[in-house]
This record gives C-alpha cells, sequence and structure tokens, in this order.
C-alpha cells in the first residue's frame, strides 16, 4: 500500500485481516466489526451494534510511513494515546501498534521482541438511501 498526499480517512472500514507480530490473527477474534471515521474521530463498532471504543484521531501525513495518534476517550482505551502507523491506499487501510510499549512502530515488521499489532481494514461501500 502506499500512502498518498491528503488523505481522506473519513467512512466506515471493516477488517479483513489482522495479525500479531506476524502471526495471522482471525478476524472474528476481533472486537472490531467496523471501524467508523469522521473528522478526526473514531468509533469501534462491535458485532452487536455497540459502540466499544471512540475518541480522537491526529494524522500527520508528512511523517514517513504516516503517522496516526489514537487517542482513547471513552472505552477501554480512554486516558491512552495508541502511537501508531499507517499504510492507506483509498480502499484499504492498514493500522499497526505496538501493544506494550508507548512508542510509534518504525516500521509494519516487528524487531525483536516488539507486539505489534496489525489490522488491515476495507473500505465499505456507502449505503444508498431508498
Amino acid at each position: 500500500m502506499r500512502a498518498s498526499c491528503c488523505l481522506n480517512l473519513d467512512g466506515t472500514w471493516v477488517p479483513v485481516a489482522a495479525e500479531v507480530s506476524g502471526r495471522t490473527l482471525p478476524v472474528g477474534q476481533l472486537r472490531v466489526a467496523q471501524l467508523v471515521i469522521e473528522s478526526g474521530s473514531y468509533r469501534i463498532v462491535d458485532r452487536g451494534a455497540n459502540v466499544v471504543d471512540c475518541g480522537e484521531l491526529k494524522l500527520n501525513e508528512a511523517a514517513v510511513p504516516p503517522a496516526l495518534d489514537i487517542i482513547g476517550l471513552e472505552g477501554p482505551n480512554a486516558g491512552k494515546r495508541l502511537c501508531a502507523i499507517i499504510e492507506f491506499d483509498g480502499d484499504r487501510l492498514c493500522v499497526c501498534y505496538d501493544l506494550e510499549r508507548q512508542q510509534r512502530p518504525l516500521s509494519m515488521r516487528a524487531s525483536g521482541d516488539q507486539l505489534l499489532l496489525s489490522i488491515t481494514y476495507a473500505r465499505a461501500a456507502p449505503r444508498l438511501n431508498s
């Protein structure tokens, strides 16, 4: 995936792949059924259509790779800042962050004893009003 100028992350995203430090994690084991991004905020919706986590997103497109700060306001990440990196191609978004440290990963690949979680999302098709 490549990064592009003026990333538009707004929309509804559905997880299609996940891994922890290179080991595949079945998507069905994830709490997230949808990631909804709107104007610098996020909501994680579970399989029961409940919002289980929400907060703010701060994107730094100039960073290489692009950096994303996930700031929890409600839910299990309330009061926490997750320092992530992303890969984005318009219809796919991969978010990667360290599960143990509060450091931003340098790449999508774990090195040493890093415990990196990477989730790849596909942009959901917009619903048409009938």
